[in-house]
């Protein structure tokens, strides 16, 4: 059986040099970690993390924890495994799971991780959070705001993406919204509503009353709230119509075509995530580029750093969405 000791002698180190070739953020360096790595590959050596976890009380395993995990979700789903699983150190596993599916807390996380991501959404969330924070396992919280002095937050602006997003529409000509919102216990759904009504106000546009909808962060809730709203007298429609996610605008436009309507022509429509989706739609949606991507590598970078001991006060980072400016927004 090969040991850390022949991979050694192999690469011409010590043996705690070739050991700590496979901790992450050891401070060795890369040409000697290449010359550690190129000896156990041409041994077939694997370092046992089952063993130096009970020498180092790690459990090489991070995290990943969103307030629930549906179908509607595939998109999304992607970007946060991928990002994280960029950042994810070669010798840790990435764990992934619902908050609302937990039921035992110490039998399903207590003492399983050396560090957590909660990508957040809601407020419900806190008692799970709270619980990490008891348990001392390092977390860092990404998506939404949380003032808690010992975890780390990353979230975007919304609101100030909302503001940019309306001023674009008024820029248009616009002046009659409607807005197909997202699930209402999700603090974006708030954030976002909240931004539109601000800027709305401040450039006295007209929220549609009928034309104010709320449902789920879903291709179906765009589909039929549009349906509802394309159902009254076209003399009560909105100009243009903001949907809180992609999916929603997707399920809108759906709706309009159904309809024998042309969007951009006969109602505009506007989408937030900036999906892939969103580019090769037809027309293709103006929507908001959520940094979902960067505030999860982000996220894992203040996770690693917690889990080394390096980061010593508590680290806030606030991203600025971008306005994505395409086809689906007409010239009034």
């Amino acid at each position: 059986m090969v040991t850390i000791n022949d991979v050694a002698k192999l690469a011409g180190v010590s043996r705690s040099t070739a050991s700590r070739a496979f901790t992450p953020n050891s401070s060795i360096k890369q040409i000697t970690k290449e010359k550690v790595f190129t000896a156990a590959k041409q041994l077939n050596y694997s370092p046992n993390f089952s063993a130096r976890s009970l020498v180092t009380q790690k459990k090489y395993v991070i995290g990943v924890f969103m307030s629930r995990i549906h179908a509607d979700m595939s998109t999304y789903f992607s970007n946060i495994i991928s990002s994280a699983n960029a950042g994810l150190p070669s010798n840790y596993l990435l764990s992934v799971a619902g908050i609302d599916q937990l039921e035992d807390f110490d039998q399903s996380v207590r003492n399983r991780f050396d560090g957590v991501i909660v990508v957040s959404q809601s407020k419900n969330d806190d008692t799970f959070i709270d619980k990490l924070k008891e348990a001392r396992i390092p977390t860092v919280v990404v998506l939404r705001r949380v003032d808690l002095p010992e975890i780390d937050n990353i979230y975007a602006n919304d609101r100030v993406a909302m503001h940019n997003l309306v001023q674009y529409i008024y820029q248009q000509g616009h002046r009659r919204l409607g807005i197909i919102n997202g699930s209402a216990e999700f603090i974006t759904s708030e954030v976002r509503y909240i931004g539109i009504k601000e800027q709305a106000k401040k450039l006295k546009m007209n929220i549609v009353p009928s034309a104010t909808k709320q449902g789920q962060f879903s291709l179906t809730t765009g589909e039929v709230m549009m349906n509802e709203i394309l159902n009254q007298p076209r003399s009560d429609w909105p100009t243009c119509v903001i949907c809180a996610s992609d999916d929603i605008a997707l399920g809108a436009l759906k709706a309009c075509h159904q309809h024998d309507l042309s969007v951009p022509r006969d109602i505009s429509l506007t989408g937030f995530d900036n999906i892939p989706y969103s580019m090769v739609s037809t027309p293709s949606l103006t929507t908001i580029e959520n940094p979902l991507s960067l505030m999860i590598e982000n996220g894992m970078k203040f996770l690693l750093q917690r889990i080394s001991n390096s980061a010593t006060e508590r680290q806030t980072l606030v991203i600025e969405p971008s306005l994505i400016i395409r086809s689906s927004v007409s010239l009034q």
